[in-house]
């Protein structure tokens, strides 16, 4: 979306206005007798009555163009969509499995009905023309799943980050020249800052973090004010200019930590808690940039198949822009919000819940930060790095501030949901559960407590944590992002209990599945293809083309739940994520079968139509 008004506006016309003559009507004509004119006009009009009424209950309105309102009419008001060449619709219950089938009907963006093609035509379309529904039949070899939902992503984010991406860049003159070429494209404004994200020292040769005077090997770049995130947006790295904008005394911080050099200098490299001091200063976003950041989300999210997105960092004062964007209609998709707090630790006095599913924006949990990431160091470890020893990482907030605040959250109605990656952050977090429901483990399943990430547990605390009933929300791409040196961070042990999606749900945890966008790719294709396979996207992993600790895959069947009916139940969510009666008709249609397709051909699955609420919000259906 551009910076142009969404509103039109009228131009004013220039110079006197020119005189009009009034208007005088005509004499009527003469009457004439026709004894049969009355009823012959009334049955034109009851023709043209018939055939109109029965256009709205035939005609199916393929828009390819995408409608961001949630009255579009793109299809009838009841239909049913089939498919020919056998159960190409799934339509994944809430119990188990995915409840293969041939069709499903609609009525006022719900499903009333499924089965096969011949009970469908007997008991939905052997009526009165007039009352019969249509029946769009899908192409041949296409099908049709529930909306994918992203458990864990943050929508603004993603679309600020599109502007300067840096993944992928194998050392730090790469990073320089792509900022350079940034800069040239793009004239930096009187009081902004160059941003981008993505950069990784992992990648690099030397792994080592890069330096504020990095910037100042280019004429073009020195004396600029430029913050890159690292891709898990766990460090900073920013440019002289703003170290200067710092000033000469810069503290060390609680939870976080600004990376000196011999002299105790900062080096341009902030991590954790240590960017609230970047944050103090930064450019604010306006509300105008917000709406061309969520434009650019929704346009790729839409185009993969999303339907839902659970924003993990909603902060406080961005909650106004979304519930304007809501009550304006311009959410297409549904947007479950995570409630950031950003000077205080509890908040939740100072925002209604927002639990609306015809809205699309729902806020009823909030998101609180235990630890760091792996790849900067930063998660939280019981025992040593193995590549650093004396280094552990860090909690972000003291241990003994965990269990009074995570039963102030809970008792105050809200759903509780901590970022947890290393294993000291999720044994912290899991006892200040415990504390808080005083052994209660149903009531424990009944608030659904989510570890953001989950990625690493000891074994005895993988177990309690799927006991209690908390919801490991994981992203499986991390995974074959991370595992080519994760080990090297845990040791051979440790790895056992990382990223152990099988072991999770082998102790009768639930398990929902996202992405961490723009940390990693939007297209959720991609966490399906890690999730079944645990290979990066060239079929490669440290252990070969069988998977990288193949023994912790999930089945398709798993990974499909992960991304529809567990994702509506980690957001409370009782009408979306499947296709069965009585839920919202949230669904995505796919030019193949991603459950039967090779291994090798998952990420080639495109997306043909995606519809939200019985209406089609991209693509095309028939």
């Amino acid at each position: 979306m551009s910076g142009s008004s969404l509103r039109s506006r009228n131009s004013a016309h220039k110079g006197a206005p020119t005189p009009v003559a009034p208007y005088q009507r005509h004499p009527p004509p003469p009457r004439r007798g026709h004894p049969t004119r009355s009823l012959h006009i009334s049955l034109a009009l009851l023709i043209l009555g018939f055939f109109v009424v029965y256009a709205q209950k035939h005609q199916t309105f393929y828009y390819t163009k995408p409608i961001y309102t949630k009255n579009g009419k793109q299809l009838p008001d009841s239909f049913a969509i089939c498919s020919k060449d056998g159960n190409g619709v799934y339509t994944v219950p809430e119990a188990e499995g995915v409840g293969q089938t041939q069709c499903v009907v609609v009525k006022h963006g719900e499903v009333i009905d499924t089965g096969s093609l011949g009970k469908i035509r007997r008991k939905w379309t052997e009526q009165k023309a007039l009352n019969a529904i249509k029946i769009i039949y899908l192409p041949p070899g296409h099908t049709l799943t529930p909306g994918f939902i992203d458990s864990h992503g943050h929508p603004l984010i993603y679309g600020h980050a599109q502007q300067l991406p840096l993944h992928g860049c194998k050392s730090v003159t790469e990073v320089i020249q792509k900022v350079e070429d940034f800069v040239r494209k793009n004239p930096l404004k009187e009081g902004a800052w160059i941003e981008g994200l993505g950069w990784d020292q992992n990648l690099w040769e030397k792994k080592e973090f890069p330096t504020a005077e990095h910037f100042n090997s280019s004429p073009l770049l020195k004396d600029l004010p430029i913050s890159l995130s690292r891709v898990d947006f766990h460090v900073e790295w920013v440019s002289p200019a703003i170290l200067n904008l710092l000033g000469d005394d810069v503290p060390d911080v609680e939870g976080g930590q600004v990376v000196r050099d011999k002299d105790g200098k900062p080096t341009g490299i902030f991590v954790d808690n240590a960017i609230d001091m970047l944050t103090a200063i930064r450019p604010p976003w306006t509300d105008q940039d917000r709406e061309r950041y969520l434009q650019i989300m929704l346009e790729d999210a839409m185009s993969k198949g999303l339907t839902g997105v659970h924003d993990a960092q909603g902060f406080l004062k961005e909650v106004p822009f979304w519930k304007r964007m809501s009550e304006e209609g311009r959410l297409p998709i549904r947007f479950y919000q995570m409630l950031k707090c950003e000077d205080e630790d509890f908040c939740g006095d100072k925002m209604d819940q927002i639990v609306d599913s015809d809205s699309h924006f729902t806020l009823r949990s909030v998101k609180l930060f235990g630890d760091g990431a792996l790849g900067s160091r930063g998660a939280a470890l019981i025992d040593d790095y193995s590549d650093k020893p004396g280094w552990k990482g860090f909690m972000l907030k003291p241990e003994e501030v965990w269990k009074p605040l995570v039963k102030r959250w809970h008792e105050a109605g809200w759903q509780v949901n901590v970022h947890t990656i290393g294993d000291k952050a999720a044994h912290v977090v899991l006892d200040a559960i415990e504390a808080a429901i005083e052994s209660d483990t149903p009531s424990c399943r009944d608030a659904r407590f989510r570890l953001e990430h989950a990625q690493i547990m000891t074994p005895k605390d993988l177990e309690r944590a799927a006991r209690l009933g908390v919801i490991a929300s994981v992203q499986p791409t991390h995974a074959t992002s991370d595992m080519w040196y994760a080990e090297d961070r845990l040791g051979p042990d440790r790895i056992k209990g990382a990223y152990a999606w099988r072991s999770y749900l082998n102790h009768g945890g639930r398990i929902t599945l996202g992405s961490d966008f723009p940390v990693e790719s939007i297209d959720p294709l991609k966490g399906f293809y890690a999730a079944v396979t645990r290979l990066a996207e060239d079929g490669q992993s440290p252990q070969g083309k069988g998977g990288w600790y193949p023994g912790e895959k999930l089945t398709r069947v798993e990974a499909l739940r992960g991304m529809t009916i567990d994702g509506a139940y980690a957001s409370f969510s009782n009408d979306t994520g499947s296709l069965t009666v009585g839920r919202k008709f949230d669904a995505v249609i796919w030019e193949d079968d991603l459950m039967k397709v090779p291994d090798d051909e998952i990420l080639e699955v495109k997306v043909k139509g995606v519809i939200v609420d019985g209406k089609v919000i991209w693509g095309s259906v028939g």
